[in-house]
C-alpha cells in the first residue's frame, strides 16, 4: 500500500483545464499588486531550514489512506529535499529538487526517476520547484478577479496566490495548495490525489548541507 500511494504521488495523470481570464485593473490596483508581491518576497526565508512533517495520502485508485512522517529541508533559491517513512519506519518517498535537476525515488516500488530543468506534468516536481526552491522567483503577470497575484514562474507555469491558497497551473496540470501555519492540503485536480500535511516547528539547527547535494553524486542518502 505504501508503495502504491507514494507512486501515485510520483506519477499523477494530467488533463487540460483552462485558467480563468485575468481581470482588467487600474494603475493603482497594479501598483498595489506589485507592492504585495514584493512584500511576500521580503518575508521568504533566507537561510536553510528543516521542518518535520506528518502526511496523510488519499490514493484515488484504491480510495485508501496512508499516513507517513518525515521532514522537508529547504535551501532557499537552491534546493529542497523531502524524505518520508511509513508507519513501520520503512522508506516511502525521497524527493530532491533544484532549479536545474530533480530526483524522485519510491524505494518499496523500486521506482526511481530523475530529470533536468523540465517539470513533468505527471509529477509534482514543478510544484516543489515553484513553491520551495524558487518561490516567487518569476515576475508578476496579472491580478485575478479577487485580487489574487498571478505570478509567472521561470519554468513558464503560473502561481495564483491568494491568502492561505495557491493554485499552480502549467500546461495541462492544475495543483492546489491550501495552508495555515501548521497544516496544508495539496490536491492534484486531474488525478484526485490528495495529501494532508501537518507541519512541525522549524528546527533550530541548520540542515546538513550534504542533504541538498545530488544523492546519486555524493549527497546524503
Amino acid at each position: 500500500m505504501i508503495a502504491r500511494i507514494a507512486l501515485a504521488l510520483a506519477t499523477t495523470v494530467a488533463c487540460a483545464e483552462p485558467p480563468p481570464p485575468p481581470a482588467p485593473v487600474t494603475q493603482a490596483q497594479w501598483d498595489d499588486g506589485l507592492r504585495r508581491f514584493e512584500a511576500l518576497r521580503a518575508e521568504l526565508p533566507r537561510a536553510p531550514y528543516t521542518q518535520p512533517i506528518t502526511v496523510s495520502f488519499f490514493e484515488p485508485i484504491t480510495r485508501k489512506r496512508f499516513e507517513g512522517r518525515g521532514a522537508i529541508g529547504v535551501d532557499p533559491g537552491r534546493a529542497m529535499r523531502m524524505i518520508l517513512v511509513g508507519p513501520a519506519g520503512e522508506p516511502a518517498l525521497d524527493v530532491w529538487v533544484t532549479r536545474d535537476a530533480w530526483r524522485l525515488v519510491v524505494p518499496a516500488a523500486h521506482y526511481a526517476k530523475r530529470g533536468g530543468r523540465e517539470s513533468p506534468s505527471t509529477s509534482p516536481i514543478g510544484f516543489f520547484r515553484a513553491w520551495f526552491v524558487d518561490r516567487f522567483g518569476g515576475h508578476l503577470l496579472a491580478l485575478g478577479r479577487d485580487g489574487e497575484l498571478v505570478v509567472r514562474g521561470d519554468d513558464g507555469g503560473t502561481l495564483h496566490v491568494a491568502p492561505s491558497r495557491v493554485v499552480r497551473r502549467s500546461g495541462t496540470q492544475t495543483e492546489i495548495l491550501t495552508f495555515d501555519r501548521t497544516h496544508a492540503r495539496y490536491v492534484h485536480r486531474a488525478s484526485g490525489l490528495e495529501v494532508e500535511v501537518t507541519l512541525g516547528d522549524a528546527q533550530r539547527e541548520p540542515p546538513d548541507p550534504q542533504a541538498f547535494v545530488d544523492p546519486d553524486h555524493g549527497g546524503a542518502s
